[in-house]
């Protein structure tokens, strides 16, 4: 609740008439609970609810948003959602987003954690036609930004390229690579054309940096109730390890959760002896079959070593430290975005996004479709929801679950 007390920065209070921190809040929390499928079935979610339904972001914000989490280190998902809370409620509506994306993930890990350490390892959980579902659902999003954001054919040979070299080449390098070509190749092909209307559309009031005043009593805010919660517990020093531990994590690396999740193996199984072998794998596949970030899965670690103050000191650790980063390059962005240069650059690279938002329908599930029909029939008819219906994906993820569980 502090966080609703902060003031917004008078150049920022245009932003927050279209929705309230608390609307914002719980949409998140409602999209944080429907994501199953990674950082690109967040940002399908995230057009569907924000875009289509409330129509409060714009589809070019919701590419934007997920072009910077992709250049930038830590977990794509969740630095995403920072930026589209900062664009619609400055630095409040960023950590109003960040939290009830987080909520939904986080506490069903802990309760999974609970069990799994007091009782014995949890049932496998089958939700096997969900994931055609959701890749369903990526697709057509895909599908219908392309529509919208494609308007020459240079930009849809550097979607094709997007597309082909995440199925193929999948490496994080080759896909940063990617995005600065799109970068350049936007730069190349479209500052001429653009330079006039960029011009235009250089709003009166120049957005500011965020209250730097206001994020540091924030992050002081927060360190401090995770520093009583280990006090009390008895668990201060190794809560100071994990928020170390994984906050190095958070800033150093690139390409979100399935990249660190081989480098957090070597360190957390055998590098610091944190979690067994089959603990880890276990906190990896609770992560799975939950909807939200796979990152999440340091929650289910925290809560091994430390307790309740242990998984969230975790949480926050893997999640928050690249998402102050976002915060930031957001507030930048905002600034220079309507340059004729950047116009230009962020026109080729949010047609890399789009190859890149569609190359998710394959890594997700239908790479791993075979020749099973049903999913390719749940798949065909799902994504028929999706491009001719108005039918929200939380009802098409609620059918498929249903049916996963029967």
């Amino acid at each position: 609740m502090f966080l609703l007390t902060i003031p917004i920065p008078n150049k920022l209070k245009t932003l927050a008439c279209k929705i309230t921190l608390s609307q914002l809040f719980w949409n998140f929390f409602l999209i944080g609970s429907l994501s199953f499928g990674g950082h690109m079935a967040l940002v399908a979610m995230v057009r569907k609810q924000l875009v289509e339904k409330l129509k409060v972001l714009k589809d070019e914000q919701v590419l934007e948003g997920a072009s910077l989490a992709a250049m930038l280190p830590g977990p794509l998902a969740v630095n995403s959602v920072v930026y589209y809370g900062y664009i619609l409620h400055g630095i409040r509506g960023a950590f109003a987003s960040f939290f009830g994306v987080l909520l939904p993930t986080t506490l069903l890990v802990l309760v999974f954690a609970a069990f799994y350490f007091s009782v014995s390892q949890p049932d496998q959980l089958h939700i096997d036609y969900v994931i055609p579902a959701v890749a369903a659902i990526i697709a057509g999003v895909g599908i219908s930004m392309g529509k919208q954001q494609i308007r020459f054919w240079s930009q849809g040979i550097l979607a094709l390229l997007a597309l082909l070299i995440s199925v193929f080449a999948s490496h994080v390098l080759f896909l940063i690579g990617t995005l600065f070509v799109g970068g350049l190749a936007g730069y190349l092909l479209y500052l001429k054309s653009d330079q006039q209307q960029s011009s235009q559309n250089i709003p009166e009031q120049a957005k500011t940096l965020p209250d730097i005043k206001q994020l540091v009593v924030v992050l002081l805010s927060i360190a401090f109730v995770l520093g009583i919660l280990a006090g009390i517990s008895g668990n201060l020093k190794t809560s100071l390890s994990l928020a170390t531990v994984f906050s190095g994590m958070s800033l150093t690396l690139f390409g979100g959760g399935y990249v660190i999740i081989p480098i957090m193996k070597q360190a957390l199984v055998s590098d610091l002896s944190w979690v067994s072998l089959s603990e880890f794998n276990a906190a990896i596949g609770i992560s799975q079959v939950t909807p939200g970030p796979i990152l999440s899965s340091v929650t289910f670690i925290g809560y091994k070593l430390a307790g309740i103050s242990g998984a969230i000191t975790a949480t926050l650790a893997i999640f928050l430290p690249s998402g102050v980063i976002m915060l930031l390059v957001a507030s930048l962005h905002e600034r220079i975005k309507h340059q004729a240069a950047i116009t230009a650059m962020m026109t080729g690279i949010r047609s890399v996004v789009i190859g890149l938002i569609v190359s998710g329908a394959y890594t997700v599930g239908i790479a791993s479709f075979g020749t099973d029909v049903f999913s390719w029939g749940v798949f065909v008819l799902a994504l028929g929801a999706t491009l001719f219906t108005k039918i929200h994906p939380s009802i098409i993820i609620g059918i498929t679950l249903a049916i996963s569980f029967i």
